[in-house]
């Protein structure tokens, strides 16, 4: 793969698709990552975990402020929201990881 922010991408999307795995999950990596969605929503996104659709985005920085907020008090959830746009939640893997186990939507939970 020539692109290394595509590669950088595609190694996201393939270690989020081995983690949920290992928890049980139902996942799979979309095929051209949302390139073909055109030809329908089973091609949206960059993963499908469980009924959601995932999009994986990778920067080398530009997060900061997030991670920073996110560390503040020892949150759980992380609200933000751009002016006259909606409200984001952002959450560590482990509490979704959490979330996921106590809705039953992992096997063997």
């Amino acid at each position: 793969m020539p692109n290394r922010n595509k590669q950088r991408g595609y190694e996201l999307e393939w270690e989020t698709v081995l983690f949920w795995q290992d928890a049980g999950a139902e996942v799979r990596r979309v095929f051209g990552s949302g390139a073909f969605k055109a030809a329908g929503e089973d091609l949206e996104g960059d993963i499908k975990l469980g009924p959601y659709t995932v999009e994986a985005k990778r920067k080398k920085s530009g997060y900061k402020f997030l991670y920073d907020a996110l560390d503040q008090d020892g949150a759980d959830l992380l609200v933000v929201r751009q002016d006259r746009s909606r409200r984001l939640y952002l959450l560590e893997e482990q509490t979704l990881l959490d979330l996921m186990r106590r809705a039953g939507l992992l096997s063997g939970t």
